[in-house]
């Protein structure tokens, strides 16, 4: 009699202390879970966010290749004062901006520490193929990131060009061209990113 109730002293704490933590545990993964779904969602916005903040970067480039190719296309395939143009276009994330007649590189803004960007792109080896399809198919075209004889890495967009002659025939006049520093248009965003921690 002494033994079996010396028994039930010992279950019973036993197993409220078993049931206990079974409660603690499941408790403890729920909120787990719960905080992995909020964190994914909050990297799923910031993500989000910054991918429109960097597309936006990009489309700020496009824009520029547009407006020059404009500008060739009024000016029947001339620009006066490139220089001020380009000089008036640039943005924090933008390089250079260039123009190349028959696919050579003639002008560069700005021109300091630019000086080996002047290349014959169409027969250039890195740069040839790609050029040479967005000629074919009259699009615009992304190259990179890639090593940049100016030190530093980037992205060029490249904008092909054609003009109408009076028998409204078109010919491919060049490109506008516009390269975007890839350290600064990924930079902030990754330094951002790294603020809610995460690693990159």
């Amino acid at each position: 009699m002494y033994k079996r109730f010396r028994k039930k002293k010992i279950i019973l704490p036993l197993l409220v202390f078993l049931s206990g933590m079974s409660i603690l545990g499941l408790t403890t993964y729920h909120m787990i879970k719960e905080q992995q779904k909020h964190d994914r969602t909050l990297a799923d916005l910031n993500a989000m966010i910054y991918a429109e903040r960097m597309k936006a970067d990009i489309e700020e480039g496009i824009r520029a290749t547009d407006t020059l190719k404009q500008i060739l296309i009024s000016e029947e395939g001339r620009i006066n004062k490139f220089e001020q143009v380009a000089k008036n276009m640039m943005t924090d994330y933008i390089q250079s901006i260039q123009i190349a007649p028959k696919g050579v590189v003639t002008e560069i803004y700005p021109i300091k520490g630019n000086e080996l960007g002047k290349i014959d792109l169409i027969n250039d080896k890195d740069r040839g193929q790609i050029s040479r399809y967005a000629i074919d198919n009259q699009m615009i075209v992304m190259q990179g990131p890639f090593k940049m004889k100016q030190d530093g890495c980037g992205i060029a967009v490249r904008n092909p060009v054609y003009l109408k002659n009076k028998k409204g025939h078109r010919s491919f006049w060049g490109f506008t061209i516009v390269i975007i520093r890839v350290p600064d248009i990924f930079s902030d965003t990754i330094n951002a990113l790294m603020d809610f921690g995460y690693q990159y």
